[in-house]
């Protein structure tokens, strides 16, 4: 009796798992009556497109050169560094491995993941280092003199604020970036990287 119970639970249980699926998939086909048309919108936005060719480029060995300070009254310091980027998931993204001396505390390490998101048109930035235990995203758009304008929320000891990357690619072989943070709620210039490919 009790087996025949459990088998009838389980039976009923598949019946319902299935009538549920059914009637799910019947909703969405209601709700949405061009499944095949939101299918090809899908694979359109999942397919890399040119500004994903773009980044592919700068796939390779980047020697760096860092300019940074600390507040707006401080002074320049500079330091070296190194960059190696490579494409990922089928060249949807460029993932960047830095290695950096930051003056003053010595040697550090950083990853950046770099993409194109097509379903808002903007370029989108992952970023974390050796320096914290979580990530700082942003995102942006290419400019009419062709710089990339990167925006997000900066987030360490001293709290969140906005802070922005303005990246200029001079070339398949050399670029450019600078980087603001908010300091007393005005937007400051603290870094500026030259990257040279090696």
């Amino acid at each position: 009796m009790h087996r025949k119970l459990v088998l009838f639970v389980g039976a009923t249980a598949l019946v319902a798992g299935s009538v549920f699926a059914t009637t799910a998939a019947v909703r969405a086909q209601q709700e949405s009556p061009d499944m095949e048309a939101m299918m090809q919108k899908m694979m359109e936005l999942a397919t890399p497109g040119p500004e994903h060719a773009e980044l592919q480029k700068h796939a390779g060995t980047w020697e760096q050169t860092y300019r940074m300070k600390w507040s707006p009254e401080s002074p320049w310091m500079e330091s070296k560094g190194t960059a190696e980027m490579t494409p990922i998931l089928g060249g949807r993204f460029v993932m960047e491995k830095v290695q950096f001396e930051i003056p003053g505390m010595g040697q550090a390490e950083g990853m950046q993941l770099m993409g194109f998101d097509k379903s808002s048109g903007e370029y989108i930035s992952l970023w974390a280092d050796s320096m914290s235990t979580w990530w700082v995203e942003s995102r942006g758009k290419k400019q009419a003199d062709g710089t990339i304008d990167l925006r997000g929320i900066m987030k360490d000891v001293a709290g969140e604020r906005p802070y922005r990357m303005v990246i200029k690619n001079q070339s398949e072989t050399e670029s450019d970036a600078d980087m603001y943070d908010t300091i007393l709620g005005e937007e400051v210039l603290v870094m500026q990287i030259h990257s040279k490919k090696k």
